[in-house]
């Protein structure tokens, strides 16, 4: 009879690295607003981007009070043209 070893639900680890197709307002090609004037911001997710993105928020969010999302919209990845979007936090975690 072979012995499973089991695995706590801490030790699934989670891609950080969360991508998107599009942020807006866009860079190229269309004369930007100044930051003061902009009202909205969007970012475009196909769907894995967007079940990725919820399981890295679902994640970090038992464990932190305060989430910041930050999307470089400036930088386009080559290979595939996506953008990162990257899940932070400044606040210390719940674990004391």
């Amino acid at each position: 009879m072979a012995i499973k070893t089991r695995r706590s639900a801490t030790s699934i680890k989670i891609d950080p690295n969360v991508r998107c197709l599009r942020i807006y307002p866009v860079e190229e090609g269309v004369k930007a607003k100044n930051i003061e004037d902009l009202k909205t911001v969007g970012i475009k997710l196909s769907r894995e981007q967007a079940i990725h993105l919820s399981r890295v928020l679902l994640a970090v969010a038992q464990e932190w009070d305060e989430i910041d999302l930050t999307a470089w919209r400036t930088n386009k990845r080559q290979s595939d043209g996506t953008y990162i979007v990257t899940v932070t936090t400044a606040a210390r975690d719940r674990r004391r």
